[in-house]
């Protein structure tokens, strides 16, 4: 059975590169080794300086890879249950509830708002309903990855995606932000994957792009250092459940046990930042913690009095 149901998502992909490629009349195979490894290998693909002809065949291949990861995603919906089809699409104001103590916590008052509603928008959990949703706002932009990595996480939680497809990640962000249905529906106290990846988008997005008055120095929603972008994320992320426990004692007594209770967190970071979390439980704002020990910290230049005499 199991065979069987392999066999009929290598048809979907087969025939979905077939279609796409049949109206520029481009190679089926490349096409198809796109759909199974998000790889870009035409003629013209990658940076360098391209003639004309190449230029023209990397647009139209694009094209096609673009078509024929949504003819495979409509293909592979004829696979999934029913009722997987008529699961609704996680709401953005759900997703702002998820997001808001972090969002309270690390974005400055004026900037709230703005950055709530721009996360709630921008961040899409992948069920059915999610991912065509997500499928449609990532496939426009120049970034294929993104869509490819989208319709497999969708598949790959329905035991529709073959062996060769390589797509192990719980979420991803960017412009957007995609967190996986089983992702979400996790069994791990100390797991949100909505709020990890809307960290990520808090040092992705740039208030001045919004007309927001940026002070000097300033230049996102939360400046945070490259080398602790994970850390950042993993560590909202957890204590976001932290501050669920009513009382600074519960909090406290949750966090110290995140070191044995967390399941879904890497075993090479865990200790890190189970640590963070521990010292933002135990401190009057966690939060701002968190963001002392992860942002940018920027040498304040004195400045120098010239005396004339």
């Amino acid at each position: 059975m199991e065979h069987d149901r392999f066999e009929t998502v290598n048809q979907c992909i087969r025939e979905a590169a077939k279609q796409a490629a049949a109206t520029g009349g481009l190679a089926v195979p490349t096409i198809e080794r796109f759909l199974r490894t998000s790889e870009e290998t035409w003629d013209g693909a990658g940076s360098g300086r391209f003639t004309p002809a190449q230029f023209k065949n990397n647009e139209a291949y694009r094209r096609a890879a673009k078509t024929a990861m949504r003819t495979l995603f409509h293909l592979l919906a004829n696979l999934l249950p029913a009722e997987a089809q008529l699961v609704p699409r996680v709401a953005p104001e759900a997703i702002r509830q998820r997001i808001d103590p972090m969002v309270k916590g690390l974005v400055q008052g004026d900037w709230r708002e703005l950055a709530l509603r721009e996360l709630g928008q921008r961040t899409f959990v992948l069920n059915f309903q999610g991912a065509k949703a997500a499928m449609d706002v990532e496939l426009p932009s120049c970034d294929m990855e993104s869509a490819w990595r989208i319709l497999w996480a969708l598949y790959g939680d329905y035991g529709l995606k073959p062996d060769d497809v390589e797509m192990a990640c719980d979420g991803l962000a960017g412009d957007f932000a995609h967190v996986r249905w089983s992702a979400y529906e996790t069994k791990d106290p100390y797991s949100d994957v909505v709020v990890h990846e809307a960290a990520h988008l808090l040092h992705y997005l740039k208030p001045r792009n919004y007309g927001l008055h940026v002070r000097r120095g300033q230049e996102r929603f939360a400046d945070v250092d490259f080398c602790h972008y994970e850390l950042f994320a993993f560590a909202c992320e957890a204590y976001s459940r932290v501050v669920l426990r009513g009382d600074r004692k519960s909090r406290i007594s949750f966090a110290e046990k995140m070191q044995e209770g967390a399941i879904s967190f890497p075993r090479g970071q865990i200790e890190e930042v189970a640590a963070l979390v521990m010292n933002a439980a135990r401190a009057r704002n966690g939060w701002r913690v968190i963001r002392e020990a992860t942002v940018i910290h920027r040498i304040r230049r004195r400045r120098v009095r010239t005396v004339t005499r």
